[in-house]
């Protein structure tokens, strides 16, 4: 196993494994890894949807994602992050698929809409592009850490609203549609602006601008205004490591500690064909205070 590290800050790389067959002592190094790297790249992995699975539920149970026309017909588990149909045709911009899926180059975190967010997410990119596409991962500790005093104190006890509608609600072409397109119903939560990692127990940022409606109990403008200034300080560059895809990576991130983006890709004329896993979370996010 040879490991790289990918940013000062975020991420590593590591190669001579397979994850279609791994002993139990390279899965154990890989999960020290995860937690001490927050993100994982496994270059030159051509594995299966099944194989993917498997590697998967090695950390837990998998989500089926809300979004029914994204769910592989085959394997309900893996979500599929394409501009591409299954029968292999690109689906036009005005499809509410692509509308949807297009939310994903706002930054975010996966499944922060859910009471009991999603623990990391694997993902497979099976036919990649680099005339955009590029996936950025923020590292969350950091983003808090280098807060000051006085702002952490302001922070520390304050709650946001997640709702999944608000990722339909920020796309223009699916606001106006009457069919909005076919979607599990989910409640909107309340989740803290600051949360302990439940492992590592170090504090973080928890922010996913596509599902936050707003601050719990602040006036919206205000809350808007101080959410933004989060967002804003926590995708600087020395926060953030930016990929470059190749056919057949696979990235595995912690949604615990990091948030990230997809860079905006000709999705007309690119065929950009990602399959995602999305590890259940175990508990709900930690509060700080």
């Amino acid at each position: 196993m040879y490991i790289e590290k990918l940013h000062p800050k975020i991420g590593a790389k590591i190669e001579g494994i397979d994850l279609a067959n791994l002993d139990n002592a390279q899965f154990d190094k890989i999960k020290k890894l995860w937690l001490e790297h927050l993100i994982l790249l496994f270059p030159n992995q051509s594995i299966s949807d099944e194989e993917h699975i498997k590697f998967g539920k090695l950390f837990g149970k998998l989500e089926k994602h809300p979004s029914l026309s994204h769910r592989s017909s085959t394997n309900p588990e893996i979500y599929r992050v394409s501009n591409v149909s299954e029968k292999g045709d690109i689906i036009p911009s005005k499809n509410t698929s692509w509308q949807y899926l297009k939310q994903s180059w706002l930054w975010h975190t996966d499944s922060s809409f859910r009471q009991i967010p999603s623990k990391g997410s694997i993902l497979h990119g099976i036919s990649t592009t680099r005339k955009g596409g590029h996936t950025f991962f923020a590292n969350m500790y950091e983003t808090y850490n280098d807060l000051s005093d006085n702002i952490k104190e302001r922070i520390n006890d304050l709650w946001v609203i997640h709702d999944h509608d608000y990722i339909i609600n920020l796309s223009s072409e699916l606001k106006s549609k009457k069919n909005k397109g076919s979607y599990e119903q989910l409640p909107s939560v309340k989740h803290p602006l600051v949360q302990i990692h439940p492992v590592t127990r170090k504090k973080s940022l928890f922010l996913s601008p596509h599902t936050m409606e707003n601050i719990d109990n602040f006036d919206k403008k205000e809350g808007r205004k101080l959410l933004d200034e989060l967002i804003e300080h926590s995708i600087q560059t020395k926060y953030v490591y930016k990929h470059l895809w190749n056919d057949d990576d696979i990235i595995m991130w912690d949604n615990r500690c990091t948030m990230h983006s997809v860079e905006p890709f000709d999705n007309s004329s690119i065929k950009r064909i990602m399959h995602r896993v999305t590890l259940v979370g175990e508990n709900k996010p930690i509060p700080a205070l």
